[in-house]
């Protein structure tokens, strides 16, 4: 029997906390989401004086990194040779969702950041990811 990580209330926690105080070091005022493996939330922070609808597109985001198993930014990129692509579902391709993966790549659920530009909001998620316990990421 096989097992899969996941990413549990606690987890879901410590990457919030991380990405928020991330977040606060730049002074950006975001939304964070975390997902598990199937793109369900588990947790949405938007933080005082992020714009309304960061907290969509940061879940819209993370959904997308959780089921597509890699950044959403990889969509963004592939959409200038295969617009078709958005059809299939309600994935977002924006750069800010990234993978939470655990030892040997499997992933364990997704966070998604919203409210700077792209390279913030990947250097938000990034810095998020550290926040992760090391048994799960």
């Amino acid at each position: 029997m096989q097992f899969k990580p996941f990413i549990d209330a606690a987890d879901a926690r410590a990457l919030i906390d991380a990405g928020v105080a991330a977040a606060q070091r730049e002074r950006l005022a975001m939304s964070l989401a975390v997902v598990d493996a199937a793109g369900y939330p588990l947790a949405l922070h938007r933080m005082d004086g992020a714009g309304l609808l960061t907290a969509e597109v940061a879940l819209r985001k993370a959904r997308t990194a959780a089921l597509l198993r890699a950044p959403s930014r990889v969509l963004a990129e592939r959409m200038a040779s295969d617009p078709a692509l958005l059809a299939l579902t309600d994935y977002l391709p924006m750069a800010g969702g990234l993978p939470a993966t655990a030892e040997g790549g499997a992933v364990a659920g997704a966070i998604g950041i919203s409210g700077g530009n792209a390279e913030q909001d990947e250097r938000i998620g990034n810095a998020a990811l550290l926040g992760l316990r090391p048994a799960a990421g």
